[in-house]
């Protein structure tokens, strides 16, 4: 953080909203990650229905990240905000009250995933859009270090209250998620109109642009690029973990359990983290150091034997991904006007949501050809090829935008 000592999104009322609205969104949609495969199973369904019903959540972002994006710039967040969530939450209690009269359809199921997941689109844009109305570009970084602890929390915490939630019924499990979405949308437009601020001057691609809008100039280009390289190691690092951990190490439940909390919660020191580091070093930099340390877990999870060993090394394995996942994105905000944030961050979501599926399934098959150690030692080489390859590109970029700034005031 360049001025103060407080994150800039805890200065105000209107960041407080924001990371309220995000926690609480987040929280609704790692509930339903365990939730609708769970449902699925217990229909009788196999393990690819109930992967389907997993990954048809990300499937609207295909579809819909242009015109979220567009509506995200475009118009108030407030309403916009308030509407989609108001939405989702109508959905959800619906789905509720179907779950407690009986068992729904798989079909039905994944309907419901599917617009729910389209929700989520939009209100990823729209918060997007609300972040760069309140924070400064240069206190970017930690704002959306901060905005991604939020969302860290609540999505990878909401497996686990969905899974006790479980056990009081599916019906309850979902009037939960009914519960966080209307949370979400209470503090959404609890915020003031600072949020509803757009940039009506800066430039607005069509929406045929879509994610090629994050190829057009090259600092952004780059930073897309380096952040798709980053998203298959990751997607494969972290999908690996739990099959390693059951299968390979024979770990039990509660032990299990255990390892996943201890990564979620390493996961929490990513803000202060990229917050000294911001002071320090400009964003280039820290994304080659994010990278390079993400290397050292990886490489541990693939040479260190026994339990104890891989579950010490996880915790920082989800550090390291958290830190990278931040860092690639407040670099990214800084660099797109304030009138295109929610086109730019929703797309740049979308690719790294491929990304990370790409990695999951290049995972899997790289453990079945050479064992989960073996797929860890290639993450630990993609990494370092992703850093080595990304310094270079990114000190040109760098020069590239130092000169740019200089040029005014030699003219």
């Amino acid at each position: 953080m360049r001025n103060g000592s407080r994150n800039p999104l805890l200065r105000s009322r209107d960041g407080v909203a924001i990371l309220v609205t995000q926690a609480a969104h987040a929280l609704a949609q790692g509930m339903l990650t365990i939730i609708v495969p769970w449902l699925i199973l217990e229909q009788g369904g196999s393990a690819s229905q109930a992967a389907i019903g997993f990954a048809i959540t990300f499937l609207p972002f295909l579809f819909l990240a242009a015109p979220a994006g567009m509506a995200g710039d475009r118009l108030a967040r407030r309403p916009l905000l308030g509407a989609a969530l108001g939405t989702g939450t109508a959905i959800a209690t619906a789905l509720a009250f179907v779950l407690a009269a009986g068992a729904p359809s798989v079909p039905l199921l994944y309907l419901s995933a599917f617009l729910i997941g389209a929700v989520r689109v939009f209100v990823d844009a729209a918060m997007f859009g609300a972040l760069a109305a309140v924070v400064r570009r240069d206190e970017m970084m930690p704002a959306q270090a901060a905005l991604a602890q939020a969302f860290n929390l609540g999505y990878f915490g909401g497996p686990a209250v969905a899974g006790l939630a479980l056990v009081l019924g599916a019906g309850t499990a979902m009037a939960l998620v009914a519960g966080a979405l209307a949370m979400a949308a209470v503090a959404a437009v609890a915020g003031s109109r600072s949020l509803d601020e757009r940039d009506d001057a800066g430039p607005r691609p069509p929406v045929r642009r879509g994610l090629a809008f994050l190829f057009l100039s090259r600092d952004l280009r780059v930073l897309t690029v380096t952040a798709m390289a980053w998203s298959v190691a990751s997607g494969a690092a972290i999908s690996l973990a739990v099959p390693h951990l059951r299968n390979d190490l024979g770990v039990s439940g509660v032990a299990l359990a255990a390892v996943l909390a201890a990564g979620v919660a390493c996961m929490m020191l990513a803000t202060p983290i990229i917050t000294r580091l911001d002071r320090r070093h400009a964003d280039e930099t820290i994304i080659v150091l994010a990278c390079a340390a993400y290397v050292v877990p990886a490489l541990a999870m693939a040479l260190i034997p026994g339990v104890m060993g891989t579950a010490l090394a996880y915790a920082p394995l989800m550090l390291a991904n958290a830190v990278c996942a931040a860092t690639l994105m407040g670099a990214r905000a800084r660099r797109v006007p304030r009138s295109m944030q929610a086109l730019a961050g929703v797309a740049g979501r979308t690719l790294v949501m491929a990304g990370l599926a790409a990695g999951a399934a290049a995972g899997g098959l790289a453990a079945d050809l050479v064992g989960s150690r073996g797929a860890y030692g290639l993450v630990a080489a993609a990494l370092l090829a992703t850093a080595l390859s990304a310094r270079p590109a990114l000190v040109r970029a760098r020069e590239r935008r130092l000169q740019g700034r200089a040029a005014p005031a030699r003219t």
